[in-house]
C-alpha cells in the first residue's frame, strides 16, 4: 500500500523508455486478488523535461517488483536510494565530505555517517551498510516476496476496557472516528475503503481511498464489524466522538 518515496528523472527520453517498459509488465495481484498494471503509479508526461521529475510512486511490492525486473540502470540508481542502497558515485560523494568534515570543513550533508562507515577495498571506497540495505534484501528475494507478508494471531473476541460515564450509541454529533492501536511488535495499520479492512503499511492492496481512520455510526454497527476486521491479539479499537467524554475501547483477545 504505502509508497516509500518516488522515483525521479531529468531525462524525457530515459522516461519513455521507462514508461514503455511499465507497459509491457504483466499485471500484478494484491492482498485480496484485484490484478492491476503498475502503469497505475507512472505519472503521465506528454512534454519534454530536462530537469528532476517525479515519474513513478508505488507501494514498497510494486517498487520491489521493479527493482528485481527492470533492466534500466538509470532506474535502478534512481531507485536503490529509497532503500538505503548507495552507487559508486554516492558512495564516492558521501566519502568526499565526510573526511573533509573530518578535517574541519564544515558540511550539511551526511551529518549521520564517519569516515568508519567506509571501508577501503583495492583502492575503492566501499559502504559495507549496502551488503544489508532493504534494496539488496529485495535483490535477494528476502524481502516484499508477497503482498502481505507479515504474520499475526487474529483475534476471535473482543471486550470493552473504555467507555463514557453513560454508554450511548451514537455520538453527539455526527460518526464515530474509529482508528487502531497495534501492539508494539507490528507495524501500524491503514483503513481501505473498497474493502472495508485494516491493512499494514507493507501491504499492497490496490485502492482508491485509504486513511488511517474509519468512521462508524454507531457502537452496535462497530461491534458487528470489529471481528470482521480480522485483527491481530492485542489491538485496540479506539471510538471518538467530538467531545472530551465520547470515547469507547475495545481489545482484541485470542
Amino acid at each position: 500500500m504505502a509508497a516509500i518515496d518516488k522515483i525521479y528523472l531529468n531525462s524525457y527520453e530515459e522516461y519513455l523508455q521507462f514508461k514503455e517498459w511499465c507497459e509491457k509488465q504483466p499485471l500484478l495481484t494484491d492482498k485480496y486478488g484485484v490484478k492491476e498494471k503498475i502503469t497505475r503509479y507512472l505519472y503521465l508526461y506528454d512534454k519534454p523535461f530536462v530537469s528532476d521529475h517525479a515519474v513513478f510512486n508505488a507501494p514498497y511490492y510494486v517498487d520491489a517488483y521493479v527493482i528485481r525486473n527492470c533492466p534500466f540502470n538509470f532506474i535502478q540508481n534512481a531507485i536503490m536510494i529509497n532503500y538505503g542502497h548507495r552507487n559508486q558515485s554516492s558512495i564516492d560523494e558521501a566519502y568526499r565530505v565526510v573526511t573533509e568534515r573530518e578535517l574541519g570543513i564544515d558540511s550539511d550533508f551526511y551529518t549521520w555517517l564517519t569516515s568508519d562507515d567506509f571501508k577501503i577495498v583495492d583502492g575503492k571506497v566501499t559502504y559495507p551498510a549496502n551488503e544489508n540495505s532493504d534494496y539488496m534484501k529485495i535483490k535477494r528475494g528476502e524481502l516484499y516476496t508477497s503482498p502481505s507478508e507479515i504474520k499475526y494471531e487474529i483475534g476471535k473476541h473482543f471486550k470493552c476496557i473504555r467507555h463514557p460515564s453513560i454508554k450511548y450509541n451514537t455520538p453527539f454529533k455526527g460518526n464515530w472516528f474509529i482508528s487502531i492501536e497495534t501492539p508494539k511488535e507490528l507495524p501500524y495499520l491503514w483503513y481501505h475503503q473498497e474493502h472495508n479492512s485494516w491493512d499494514f503499511m507493507d501491504d499492497y492492496v490496490i485502492c482508491n481511498w485509504s486513511s488511517s481512520t474509519a468512521f462508524c455510526r454507531t457502537i452496535k454497527a462497530l461491534k458487528r464489524l470489529i471481528l470482521k476486521w480480522k485483527l491481530p491479539v492485542g489491538s485496540k479499537v479506539h471510538a471518538l466522538g467530538r467531545y472530551t467524554n465520547e470515547i469507547y475501547e475495545f481489545i482484541i483477545k485470542k
